[in-house]
C-alpha cells in the first residue's frame, strides 16, 4: 500500500505536464482552425460583395422622371428596312425613341447605330421599391446599365452618388438632390490668385487602380459667381468649369507637383477641350504661375455647346482600354483612341485613377444623379 502511494505521488507532477501540454496542443489547434476559418469566409465575402451586379434600364419618363431596375427582357425586337432582329440588352448603349413611340434610334456598345420599329411591350423592372410596369408611350429614352463589379467608394468624407468625395478648396454640402459648392474658402486653404488655388472642386479615387474601364454619368452646372466670394471682381455670369478623369495624381495647391490626368474643360461660351496631362504645377512656392509639366498632348476641341445654369448639362465619360467616349446632352462629342494612354511620362501613367470636377476661378457649381460603373 505504501509502495503504491509513492509510485502514484512520483508520477502526478508528470501527469500533470502531460496534461498541460495537451491542453496548449488543443488551443493551437483551434487557433489554427479558427484562422484557417477566417482565412476562408474571408475570401468568400469578398467575392459575395463583388459579384456580379445584374444588367439594369434606366428609363426617362416623358414627365422628367427617371427609373431604375433590373428588366425581365434579354433583347429588344428591332425592324429595320433590311431585316427583322432581336437585340441582346448588353449590346446596347442607349434608345432613343420617337416622338410616335414605336420608331427609335438605338446605339450599340461598339459604336454602331440602328434605326427602326421597336416591337415593346409595357417593361417589367425590378427596382429597390417593388415591381413596376412602365408602357412605352410614357418613355423617351432607355439607357442600359451593364453589370460588373462595383467601383470602389474612395476615401473622402462627403458621400454623394455612391462615392466618397473630397472637396477642395471650398465648402460643398448636399442640397436636396445636388451636391453643390458654396462661397466659403474651406478652412485651412491657402485660397487665392496668390495663395494655394482659386476655383471649387470635387476629387475621389485619385490614383486609384481599380478604376481603370469605367463609365461616369452625371448632370452637371455652373452657376456663376456667388457676391459672397469675387475678390477679383469676376462678373457675377461668368461660367467655366472642368471635368477631370483616369485622375492618376492630383494635389489641392496648383503650386504642388502631380496634376496627372485627362480634362475636359467647357467655358462661358460654348467652347470645349480635352487635354491631358503630366505632373502639371505653378513651379512657384505660392500664386499662379505659368503651368509648367512633363508633358501635355491636346486630343480634342470643339464649339457650340449650350450651358444650361439652371437644368445643367448631361455628362457621360466612358473609357475603356484606350478608348475615350464622351457625350454631351446625348450628343456624342468625343471617340476617339489615345495610342499613349499607357506610356510613362514623369513617372505617370494616364491608364487609371478616378475623377474630378471643378469650376473655373471663383465660379459655382454643382452635380446631380452622379453615377460611375465598371466597363
Amino acid at each position: 500500500m505504501k509502495l503504491t502511494t509513492q509510485l502514484i505521488t512520483a508520477r502526478a507532477p508528470f501527469d500533470f505536464r502531460i496534461t498541460r501540454i495537451l491542453l496548449m496542443m488543443k488551443q493551437i489547434t483551434f487557433c489554427i482552425l479558427v484562422f484557417v476559418t477566417i482565412a476562408l469566409v474571408g475570401p468568400a465575402h469578398a467575392e459575395q460583395d463583388q459579384a456580379e451586379q445584374p444588367l439594369r434600364l434606366e428609363l426617362d419618363l416623358i414627365d422628367g422622371s427617371r427609373l431604375i431596375g433590373v428588366p425581365s427582357i434579354e433583347a429588344v425586337s428591332v425592324q429595320t428596312p433590311y431585316a427583322n432582329m432581336d437585340v441582346p440588352l448588353n449590346r446596347l448603349l442607349t434608345i432613343k425613341m420617337g416622338e410616335d413611340h414605336e420608331t427609335a434610334s438605338l446605339d450599340l456598345q461598339n459604336g454602331d447605330k440602328l434605326k427602326g420599329v421597336v416591337s415593346l411591350g409595357p417593361i417589367k423592372l425590378a427596382t429597390v421599391f417593388g415591381k413596376v410596369s412602365v408602357s412605352i408611350e410614357h418613355i423617351r429614352n432607355i439607357r442600359v446599365m451593364l453589370g460588373g463589379r462595383a467601383l470602389p467608394a474612395g476615401d473622402g468624407a462627403l458621400a454623394f452618388g455612391g462615392v466618397n468625395w473630397t472637396p477642395w478648396r471650398t465648402l460643398f454640402e448636399v442640397q436636396g438632390d445636388k451636391l453643390v459648392s458654396l462661397p466659403k474658402v474651406r478652412p485651412g486653404f491657402n485660397y487665392g490668385h496668390g495663395g494655394n488655388g482659386r476655383g471649387p472642386a470635387l476629387m475621389t479615387n485619385i490614383g486609384s487602380p481599380d478604376w481603370k474601364d469605367y463609365s461616369v454619368e452625371f448632370e452637371y452646372g455652373m452657376r456663376g459667381v456667388d457676391p459672397a466670394l469675387n475678390p477679383h471682381g469676376l462678373p457675377l455670369d461668368y461660367r467655366g468649369g472642368f471635368i477631370m478623369f483616369h485622375v492618376a495624381s492630383a494635389k489641392e495647391s496648383w503650386n504642388e507637383r502631380g496634376g496627372s490626368m485627362y480634362n475636359l474643360a467647357f467655358t462661358g461660351d460654348g467652347n470645349w477641350s480635352l487635354t491631358c496631362a503630366y505632373n502639371l504645377y505653378c513651379p512657384t512656392p505660392s500664386g499662379y504661375s505659368n503651368p509648367t509639366s512633363d508633358g501635355s498632348r491636346s486630343l480634342a476641341e470643339g464649339k457650340g455647346l449650350k450651358h444650361d445654369p439652371k437644368a445643367g448639362n448631361k455628362i457621360r465619360i466612358e473609357v475603356a482600354g484606350m478608348r475615350i467616349q464622351i457625350w454631351v446632352d446625348g450628343e456624342k462629342v468625343v471617340d476617339l483612341r489615345d495610342e499613349k494612354m499607357r506610356e510613362c511620362v514623369g513617372g505617370q501613367t494616364l491608364d487609371h485613377g478616378g475623377i474630378g470636377v471643378g469650376w473655373g476661378h471663383d465660379s459655382m457649381g454643382w452635380i446631380r444623379n452622379f453615377s460611375a460603373k465598371r466597363l
